[in-house]
């Protein structure tokens, strides 16, 4: 409290100070006292907010171009394979998919061939992933989709 006593005391001293100061001028001065503080305050605050506009400018056209970016390593995904892809097994491959998809699948060795099973609530995701299992050089053998309680379950041969 005493703080703030302190503060209020100071500011009306200052503005004591600023009155007395204010009336040893003529009506003239006075005005353009007044008239240039207040020009010199709305300046300094319209500067500062245009500063801040044209930052906030700059990192909003920075996150679209980060947005635009994103939608096209998502878009280009399928088709941007790491060197050593042909060295993946089939396994593997599906594996590397089913991650990218976010999708938790199952698999099984069956032979030549692997059989996978997935459940997803959208068939669009289920689809994407049959058509990157494919474009990673595997075929599929066996389809079969079934819709369990709200969901669609995907069970395919795929080598």
């Amino acid at each position: 409290m005493k703080a703030f006593e302190t503060l209020q005391q100071r500011f009306d001293q200052q503005l004591e100070r600023l009155t007395e100061y204010l009336d040893s001028l003529s009506a003239r001065e006075r005005i353009m006292v007044i008239f240039t503080s207040i020009f010199v305050i709305a300046a300094a605050v319209g500067s500062a907010l245009f500063y801040m506009h044209k930052a906030a400018e700059f990192q909003q056209k920075r996150l679209n171009g980060l947005k635009d970016t994103l939608v096209w390593m998502q878009s280009n995904a399928v088709s941007m394979k790491p060197a050593e892809s042909s060295d993946l097994s089939a396994a593997d491959k599906v594996q590397r998919v089913a991650q990218q998809q976010g999708l938790s699948v199952s698999s099984q060795q069956m032979g030549e061939s692997i059989q996978i099973s997935a459940v997803h609530e959208n068939y669009a995701v289920l689809a994407n992933l049959l058509t990157q299992l494919t474009q990673m050089g595997l075929s599929i053998e066996k389809l079969e989709l079934s819709s369990e309680a709200g969901q669609i379950k995907l069970t395919a041969a795929v080598q």
